[in-house]
């Protein structure tokens, strides 16, 4: 009975180790078009510097809306100042995905526009599944 007992125990870890979920695979990607509802004020974000002078973006923000493509799809998330955020973050959610762009204003170009450097931050649920760094440009 001991060894019965001691046998399913050894398997046991196996089994729920061969059961468990893989972790989904996330790929933000770039892109040039963005939707004419979000031309205007806003925030670009790029990856580097190259990419933003080919305006090459990573995310599109016009304050209301962000707009990133992940996994090779295009995705709208909207601004939700109820979830609790620092004073230089934007949260934006679509129910599956929240989107954070935590942002460190780097230079004032004028009385609307500004250059920052920041962090994009994706969660499903509490699980932060992608971050990246970023720089930007933003304003009317």
């Amino acid at each position: 009975m001991k060894i019965i007992l001691s046998l399913i125990l050894l398997f046991l870890p196996g089994l729920s180790i061969h059961n468990a979920k893989k972790q989904e695979s996330v790929k933000l990607s770039t892109f040039k078009d963005v939707p004419e509802e979000l031309m205007g004020c806003g925030d670009n974000c790029y990856l580097n510097g190259k990419d933003k002078t080919h305006n090459i973006l990573i995310c599109r923000t016009d304050y209301s809306i962000a707009f990133i493509h992940l996994n090779n799809r295009s995705i709208r998330l909207q601004a939700d100042d109820k979830v609790s955020h620092h004073k230089n973050e934007e949260i934006y959610i679509n129910g599956q995905y929240i989107l954070s762009l935590q942002k460190i204003f780097n230079n004032q170009v004028d009385s609307e526009d500004y250059d920052f450097s920041g962090l994009i931050t994706i969660r499903l649920g509490s699980r932060i599944i992608y971050q990246q760094k970023v720089i930007g440009e933003g304003g009317c």
